[in-house]
């Protein structure tokens, strides 16, 4: 586990600051009812991967299904799909000589939550590890638990 176990908040200030026009974000957060949010890290059990989550909470469904559909992705990432997952959206970005990883990223949305899930590790990193994370992200959000 890297960080809390219930993972850490995330106010409007801190998701605006995740990009680079922070302050235009940060009104269009507020203008769309952003409620809260929390971010949780972790390593996969071999400690071969580091994944990230992401969880935005709105104040609706559409709002979060349009965040998600905003999501441009990076110009260097290939855009896969997630197998049962029309909706989500996927990306395998090559290695970054800054970070000296590879990641995997999955963006999507259930009800009024976006979610962003991401898998950093040696390239290639392992597509499957990615769709398991995003199945077992769906599955929390659907089920509640």
């Amino acid at each position: 586990m890297v960080g809390p176990a219930d993972g850490d908040p995330l106010t409007a200030d801190t998701v605006a600051g995740f990009y680079t026009n922070s302050s235009e974000v940060l009104k269009i957060l507020k203008q769309v009812g952003y409620k809260d949010g929390a971010s949780r890290s972790y390593q996969t059990g071999d400690a071969k991967y580091h994944v990230d989550v992401r969880l935005l909470h709105f104040g609706s469904a559409d709002v979060a299904r349009e965040w998600a559909a905003s999501d441009q992705g990076l110009p260097t990432g290939t855009a896969f799909s997630i197998p049962g997952y029309p909706d989500e959206k996927a990306y395998d970005i090559p290695l970054d000589p800054k970070y000296g990883e590879a990641r995997l990223r999955a963006v999507g949305f259930r009800g009024d939550v976006f979610f962003e899930v991401d898998v950093f590790g040696q390239p290639p990193v392992d597509h499957a590890v990615l769709i398991d994370r995003v199945r077992k992200q769906i599955d929390r959000l659907d089920t509640g638990s």
